[in-house]
């Protein structure tokens, strides 16, 4: 007989043939049932299958397993049949640990602890007996900012076995934004008409904000806008953009207006100049309409104001009030006397009926002497005891009957002293003239 050598793929076989040509069986491996080429990640049992006709022995051929890892474990298997003898052998491949996984960075902090600019961060490892096949994860970071940022990658050994590692560092490359906040609203219409203090504060999403530009109090000069600037800065170093609020602001009060005051029966008219920057004006009577108290008898734009609702026997206060767009204000007050003379009804005023005469009073008159004329002709003469008189549209005087007809009239009232049956008479109150026209 001859011994025969044959090299079959992962397995060696050799084979003692007789010299008669007596027949023969070569055991075959599996690996857990199956091939057994490539890398296994778990335990492998090895079993043999064989023709057992005429087996006398078969010393290794039973199942073998693996467990520990590692590059090749061989396994033999020799089947005896009577004087011939087949033997397989296959080697087997085992790596069931993940690989280890190191994190590099290309460089050390730039600033307290901190990456402020983009740092690359490389990962390796040590694959165990089947080596490592790949990593990933590698690269530059740059950003977004953050005190605990973590960089993770993979490795991947030639059996197929990953694991992964990280690197936590603080990184903040970007300067921080600012936001100024001012103490109050503006105070009128969107403007502030007195001081006002602003204060700058930072955000920063990584190192931290350490310091702002200190709070600032504008109190002018006046602008639209005018503007307040701070800057802040973080951990790192980074001095954030000028940052710059705009505010309307007008501390300044207009010009005190000048005020004149005319006054009539029945009415004061008030009008007044101030500056340009006065957009509204308010007149405040005392006493008001109501009673002692100060009252408004005007409200809005304008420079002049009619106020019928003046006695004509009273003393008045007027303050007139004016504003700016800031609501800044001036203000003058003028007293306006009592009307003297005749008050109503008004010189060439044209009446269709008997008027109410009224006039001023004058101080201890105890009574007065009213006369009505037409032309050269007396029409009446009365002594009322207080300074007013409804006149009617027929009245008897002298003995006659008289009718107020149309035409022009005068009337004068004199104060009266002492009794009606021994007057004195004082200086002439006064006189008006008047038409009547139905």
């Amino acid at each position: 007989m001859k011994l025969v050598w044959l090299v079959l793929a992962a397995a060696v076989v050799w084979v003692l043939v007789p010299e008669t040509g007596s027949a023969a069986s070569t055991p075959a491996p599996a690996c857990n049932g199956g091939g057994c080429g490539g890398w296994f990640r778990s335990n492998v049992t090895v079993t043999w299958s064989y023709d057992p006709a005429g087996v006398t022995s078969a010393p290794g051929c039973g199942a073998t397993t693996i467990t520990d890892d590692t590059a090749g474990a061989t396994v033999t298997c020799t089947v005896y049949a009577g004087t011939a003898f087949f033997g397989n052998s296959v080697s087997v491949a085992k790596d069931s640990s993940p690989p280890s996984v190191d994190a590099t960075i290309s460089r050390s902090p730039d600033a307290d602890g901190w990456y402020t600019s983009p740092v690359s961060v490389s990962f390796s490892g040590d694959g165990g007996p089947s080596g490592i096949s790949s990593c990933s994860g590698g690269g530059t970071y740059s950003g977004p900012d953050g005190n605990a940022v973590q960089l993770s990658g993979t490795c991947t050994d030639g059996a197929g076995n990953s694991a992964s590692s990280s690197l936590t560092i603080k990184y903040d490359a970007t300067p921080p934004t600012v936001t100024p906040t001012p103490e109050r609203p503006p105070d009128v219409d969107g403007w502030y008409n007195h001081p006002v203090k602003v204060a700058f504060a930072g955000q920063d999403g990584g190192a931290g904000v350490t310091e702002c530009t200190a709070p600032v109090t504008y109190a002018g000069p006046d602008g639209n806008p005018a503007k307040l600037v701070g800057q802040c800065r973080d951990g790192v170093g980074h001095l954030s953009a000028p940052a710059t609020m705009e505010i309307r602001y007008d501390g300044t009060k207009p010009t005190r207006p000048t005020v004149s005051a005319t006054r009539t029966s029945g009415a004061v008219t008030l009008a007044w100049k101030t500056s340009p920057d006065a957009v509204r004006a308010e007149v405040v009577r005392s006493p008001g309409k109501t009673g002692k108290k100060p009252g408004v008898v005007f409200a809005g734009k304008g420079a002049r104001v009619v106020d019928k609702s003046a006695k004509g026997t009273a003393r008045y206060w007027y303050e007139v009030r004016v504003y700016d767009q800031a609501g800044n204000v001036a203000s003058r007050t003028l007293p306006v006397r009592p009307s003297t003379g005749i008050l109503a009804p008004a010189t060439g005023a044209v009446l269709r009926r008997a008027p109410l005469v009224q006039w001023a009073p004058v101080k201890k008159a105890r009574f007065y002497n009213v006369q009505l004329w037409r032309k050269r002709e007396k029409l009446l003469t009365i002594w009322p005891a207080v300074p007013r008189l409804r006149l009617h549209e027929t009245w008897t005087f002298a003995g006659r009957r008289l009718r107020l007809e149309d035409g022009s009239y005068q009337l004068y009232v004199w104060p009266a002293f002492g009794t009606q049956s021994s007057p004195r008479y004082g200086k002439l109150v006064g006189k008006v003239k008047f038409v009547v026209k139905r």
